[in-house]
């Protein structure tokens, strides 16, 4: 009986330092990843007005080494178009003060971001829509002193895929609100994220 008791109170002072474990764990991969990883850039949302079936909240990350900082407050009611050429590694079609969506690849990001500037931008969002996956990609400098004067931003490809298609096949046209401010609005105003998106 006394054996028991004791291996009782053994399981429960193991118990009890199980959630100090844990979180000495955590504290220590969080210490690893941000030493051993590039950090990514700061996380800002968008949100797309219309159409009603792409009508949520998008995350992306922007990049001050190839861009302008975004402004703080919601640029809205602004059209969203596809570069042409789509990876805009030389000059692309006049965008005439919209965002346009560029896709990764052929060239270095601050090329791509000045080519959007070139071409009368207003904002980039660059993505990976063949891939079409949530990965994150931080957007560094090409190592010349190429920077653009918009604001560049990375979309995951599960979300650039999904605007593609409709930026190429849809008939009405896509328009956001960017960047989307947080701070000034309330909880039950906040449009939801998408659903093909991971939490």
């Amino acid at each position: 009986m006394e054996k028991r008791l004791r291996f009782s109170a053994k399981l429960r002072t193991t118990a009890s330092l199980l959630p100090l474990i844990f979180l000495s764990s955590i504290d220590c991969i969080m210490s690893l990843d941000a030493g051993d990883r590039p950090s990514l850039g700061k996380a800002l949302f968008f949100y797309i007005e219309k159409p009603r079936t792409l009508a949520y909240t998008y995350e992306v990350r922007s990049s001050e080494e190839i861009g302008a900082p975004f402004p703080q407050n919601p640029q809205k009611n602004i059209p969203l178009q596809y570069a042409n050429p789509a990876h805009a590694c030389t000059k692309i079609q006049p965008t005439h003060g919209n965002v346009v969506l560029i896709e990764r690849g052929e060239c270095s990001f601050a090329k791509k971001a000045l080519m959007a500037s070139m071409a009368g931008a207003r904002f980039a969002l660059i993505t990976d829509s063949a891939a079409g996956t949530d990965d994150w990609i931080d957007m560094v400098g090409d190592g010349t002193a190429q920077k653009s004067d918009i604001p560049v931003a990375y979309l995951p490809g599960v979300s650039g895929r999904r605007i593609r298609e409709h930026l190429m096949y849809g008939d009405e046209r896509i328009t956001v609100t960017i960047p989307l401010n947080y701070t000034s609005m309330l909880l039950s105003d906040i449009p939801r994220k998408p659903p093909w998106e991971l939490w």
